[in-house]
């Protein structure tokens, strides 16, 4: 992955988003050794110096360490996304417990803002949003999501993204999210989205909304999910920092 040259933000930062992307997604892995200063500055096609410098960031930032004589690796027990918390898409969760994912519907729509969206990502009500909805799962189906996103890029009406990693497509297109904030609930879902979950009692659903905020702190993207407590467990990996 080349830098964008036409981009306006400096070149290190470019390159340090990305490799910290690499290692939210697992790309890099936690311990191991990150490609050399020459291989990085080969596959970005900028300056070992301009590297030397994303690099220095992101070892300030704890999501690389420096060890003279034996290269450059991932912080062990980094969360991916703060100081505290690891979030992690539903991909990802899958993949780290050895399950299949896959998502077995995905509706891609434009809707205007609501006055309730308006407020939630401070904007004028009738502006266009992208609204994804989807049911994932393995074998079963474990999750409804709704999510509303800022047009910051396009989204095709493809299967091929729809069904896949959304995060993974927005890194791709370099739209990076600093921090994110959740709010979890058990709740009585609508009958339409328990018979989407094919659950059939009184039993409660687990909720979780999530905003996504990129590095100005700007909201992008806003998600309510539904899982199906049957066959979902909530886990968040917690670390304590020390001053």
């Amino acid at each position: 992955m080349r830098i964008n040259m036409a981009d306006k933000m400096p070149f290190y930062l470019q390159v340090r988003n990305s490799i910290r992307q690499k290692i939210e997604n697992g790309d890099y892995k936690e311990g191991e050794l990150i490609p050399s200063e020459k291989e990085l500055a080969a596959e970005y096609g900028v300056s070992r110096v301009t590297i030397r410098t994303a690099i220095k960031a992101l070892v300030q930032e704890q999501y690389l360490v420096r060890r003279a004589g034996f290269g450059t690796t991932v912080f062990q027990n980094k969360s991916s996304l703060s100081n505290f918390t690891m979030v992690r898409s539903f991909t990802n969760e899958m993949k780290e417990m050895g399950l299949p994912s896959r998502t077995m519907e995905a509706e891609l729509r434009e809707v205007p803002a609501d006055k309730m969206l308006a407020s939630i990502f401070n904007i004028e009500e009738g502006t266009v949003l992208y609204n994804l909805r989807r049911v994932r799962g393995t074998v079963v189906p474990i999750l409804y999501s709704d999510t509303y996103l800022i047009q910051v890029v396009d989204i095709p009406d493809d299967p091929d993204v729809l069904k896949g990693s959304l995060y993974a497509y927005l890194a791709s297109k370099n739209v990076l999210f600093s921090h994110f904030e959740e709010f979890v609930s058990a709740v009585n879902a609508a009958k339409n989205i328990k018979q989407l979950l094919q659950i059939y009692d009184d039993a409660p659903q687990l909720k979780r909304k999530r905003y996504s905020y990129d590095e100005t702190n700007r909201l992008i993207e806003y998600t309510e999910t539904f899982y199906n407590a049957a066959h979902y467990e909530y886990r968040t990996r917690l670390f304590y920092r020390k001053k």
